[in-house]
């Protein structure tokens, strides 16, 4: 698959990377190294992410390589630039949001590069995914490694490192591997830092968002003898805190803290008014089964879906979801 990418890559000289909205260490991680593989071969690379870089990954990007998308303004022509457009760590194009209307119109050659687990994507000229990987990062380290030999140019290194520390949640969820762990010691040996990322990634949390994290827990609900566990957080919380849907990360490991809960559940409103859940699992019940109910997906133990609904009644759905995988797969 990573010769069938790097022929990709040959091939064009105006790459436009992206990442699903709401981006996070990974997406993000994995746009900044490849990216800067790519300007090192003298290619011309734009990222864009959508709806901003979340404060906590910007130290990511000291060169000021992404862009917010402005749809009415800067970005008015984007489809137009690249001929080649790469979607990175989502192998689902309406998961751009409202970068979606610009891939679609554009001219350009589309592909994904990716490793969460689907079916054949849709919607792509061509796709390199690899659901055997821990991380998007994971999939572009092993591209640029072996190219380009000694140590990797500290950006990269840095950004590689991070997205493999997010999307295995500083190596402690199923997904960590010994490649990964191998991986992540070869940057630590070039000289990234883990207590400097660490601090970066996680310890950035405002006034707002503990208060919020607080609200949430005050609602906590406890279903299935204790077995699923799930938080609600409203468009009224958020203003109530003074908090920014960014502020909703890492808020789905909190129930799952607790002693017995298999699956854990963060539900919440969206900007544009659709309902979302981030679902996680201890280790037995297959969230993404429960999540590609209802058109979302991810992995097998961290999964996410949005639906035009409203949260009570999506609520509803999922719980009914998640205790019929529960008696599924917990025997």
């Amino acid at each position: 698959m990573l010769d069938r990418f790097a022929d990709f890559l040959d091939r064009h000289t105006k790459v436009l990377l992206t990442t699903h909205e709401n981006p996070d260490g990974d997406g993000v991680g994995a746009a900044i190294a490849l990216a800067a593989h790519l300007k090192g071969q003298g290619k011309a690379v734009r990222i864009v992410v959508t709806p901003v870089l979340p404060e906590n990954l910007r130290f990511l990007d000291p060169e000021g390589w992404i862009e917010a998308f402005e749809p009415g303004g800067a970005h008015g022509d984007l489809a137009a630039w690249p001929d080649a457009w790469l979607l990175i760590d989502a192998s689902e194009p309406h998961r751009m949001g409202p970068l979606f209307a610009a891939f679609q119109g554009t001219g350009a050659e589309r592909a994904c590069l990716d490793h969460h687990l689907k079916d054949a994507p849709q919607g792509f000229d061509d796709e390199f995914t690899d659901s055997t990987a821990s991380a998007s990062t994971e999939l572009v380290y092993d591209l640029v490694r072996p190219r380009l030999g000694g140590d990797l140019p500290p950006v990269m290194a840095q950004a590689l490192y991070a997205g493999m520390v997010s999307d295995t949640g500083n190596f402690r969820h199923s997904n960590t591997t010994p490649k990964i762990h191998h991986a992540a010691a070869d940057l630590i040996a070039q000289g990234v830092h883990p207590a400097r990322t660490y601090n970066a990634l996680y310890q950035t949390a405002t006034p707002a968002k503990l208060k919020l994290f607080g609200r949430a827990m005050g609602g906590l609900q406890l279903r299935d003898a204790g077995r699923f566990a799930y938080v609600a957080v409203t468009a009224t919380d958020l203003a109530a805190c003074g908090a920014t849907h960014e502020d909703l990360d890492e808020l789905v490991e909190e129930p799952r803290k607790l002693f017995g809960v298999e699956v854990a559940a963060l539900f919440s409103e969206t900007a544009d008014g659709r309902a979302k859940v981030s679902l996680r699992s201890r280790e037995r019940v297959d969230v993404n089964a429960v999540c590609r109910l209802f058109g979302g997906g991810g992995h097998r133990l961290a999964s996410g879906a949005k639906v035009a609904e409203s949260l009570p009644a999506f609520i509803a759905q999922v719980e009914t979801a998640v205790q019929a995988q529960m008696a599924k797969d917990i025997v």
